[in-house]
């Protein structure tokens, strides 16, 4: 498996319309071969972060070549004070 995590510096105002978005932007993705989830999560200090998995990295790359993934990227940057931080990470154990 492969994980994506997206630190994401949200617009305070927008945290209702962004968790929205997540679920509608999921419904597409899942479409998408090789992806296997997307989660929101925010700490105790207000910050975000979006928990991406992938079958492998290979399905990773495919879907961020997708008209789907560049429109919502695009829509993303309307809930963000800055760009977005991201990190990847191989699962090597359960």
């Amino acid at each position: 498996m492969y994980v994506a995590i997206i630190e994401m510096p949200l617009k305070e105002e927008k945290e209702e319309e962004f968790k929205a978005w997540i679920s509608q932007t999921n419904q597409i993705l899942s479409k998408q071969p090789g992806f296997i989830n997307r989660r929101l999560a925010k700490s105790e200090d207000g910050k975000y972060i979006i928990i991406a998995e992938f079958v492998d990295k290979e399905s990773h790359h495919k879907v961020h070549q997708t008209p789907e993934h560049h429109q919502i990227s695009m829509q993303l940057m309307n809930f963000l004070k800055q760009g977005p931080t991201r990190k990847f990470y191989d699962i090597i154990s359960q």
